[in-house]
């Protein structure tokens, strides 16, 4: 039985620049080093003006550009799914799960009402990992006070799906609102 229905940030809840960023990137050693940054950045292993100056060096972009990505992103919120999340919110738990390196989320995305329909968000850098380590899936669900069975997570990588497919938990692969809205309804019948 479903209890709990967690979110990703980036690419569900709002748009995810970091991947708008790795496509104007060439595929190969310098994508996959600039990857390797962001994860790191995520899970607290750099700060942001060591991310952004090794991320300077590797893609020879320009660092101000970069910094931008991570501090002032522009806000767009995903309405469909926050009006969503407000109707699951009467029946279920509420999580987030989000790879990330700063507060940016709680503190200039999430109005204190949309914080609020979360009954707890892991952030990787606070958690010291990211997805898909399958850690950062136990301990939402442990937040939560479920196990990762009666977890449904929902994100937009594909990878990251397949993560919390591997710890039990049921998951959508975020395609669009109405795909997703569809999946995890018949996932909560």
């Amino acid at each position: 039985m479903i209890k709990a229905v967690i979110f990703d940030c980036f690419g569900v809840l709002t748009k995810d620049w970091w991947l708008e960023f790795c496509s104007s990137l060439p595929a190969g050693p310098v994508l996959d080093q600039a990857k390797e940054l962001n994860h790191q950045y995520d899970a607290g292993q750099l700060n942001l003006k060591e991310f952004v100056e090794k991320l300077h060096e590797v893609t020879g972009k320009e660092a101000r550009p970069i910094e931008g990505i991570f501090t002032k992103p522009e806000v767009v919120r995903n309405v469909q799914v926050f009006d969503y999340i407000k109707e699951l919110k009467k029946k279920y738990k509420i999580g987030l799960i989000s790879n990330i390196g700063t507060t940016w989320i709680t503190d200039h995305f999430m109005s204190d009402e949309e914080q609020a329909l979360f009954d707890s968000m892991v952030m990787s850098f606070e958690a010291g990992t990211t997805k898909p380590d399958p850690r950062i899936y136990k301990l939402a669900a442990k937040r939560l006070g479920v196990e990762p069975e009666e977890c449904i997570f929902i994100d937009d990588q594909p990878g990251y799906v397949a993560a919390a497919l591997g710890v039990g938990m049921k998951a959508v692969a975020y395609k669009g609102f109405d795909q997703m809205k569809s999946e995890v309804e018949r996932l909560l019948k």
